[in-house]
């Protein structure tokens, strides 16, 4: 009974952590960047640069961030542009193409989501409150049990 009551008591700290809500997915917010002053103004100079007759593309190294969270990136950050023929491998990048006006016309990304999230405090609570009602509903009517003699072949 007493491992069950951590058990419980650990699913509980968990869901604290857990409740979330998405406020703009990736492709929301890699929708908001319609020019190259756009791009250059949130994630600034370009890791790696490449030109042609038609449109330019620009790509953004990330690094993991931790360890612990895969998916916790932070942008590489960069003093200087290395203009290329081929673009490097990156196993975390953002790569926008731009045609010769300065507009988006297309993002490819790997290993990186920019979703904005917020904590959602009701849901935490309700969960919180909804897992310990639960335990202690458990608890409860496994002590009935055990007081009246269920279980013991009776």
């Amino acid at each position: 009974m007493k491992k069950f009551i951590e058990i419980i008591m650990i699913f509980s700290m968990v869901s604290l952590l857990g409740c979330t809500k998405t406020l703009y997915t990736h492709d929301e917010v890699l929708g908001r960047y319609k020019t190259r002053n756009d791009v250059q103004k949130i994630f600034g100079v370009p890791t790696e640069k490449q030109l042609s007759d038609t449109s330019e593309r620009w790509l953004y190294q990330f690094d993991r961030h931790d360890s612990f969270n895969k998916h916790s990136v932070e942008l590489h950050h960069n003093t200087q542009t290395v203009t290329v023929n081929d673009f490097g491998k990156y196993e975390r990048y953002l790569l926008f193409s731009f045609d010769k006006s300065g507009n988006v016309g297309r993002c490819d990304y790997t290993g990186v989501d920019l979703t904005v999230k917020k904590k959602d405090t009701g849901a935490t609570i309700g969960l919180v409150v909804g897992c310990t009602a639960a335990a202690l509903l458990i608890v409860v009517a496994a002590s009935h049990i055990t007081l009246n003699g269920v279980g013991y072949g009776y």
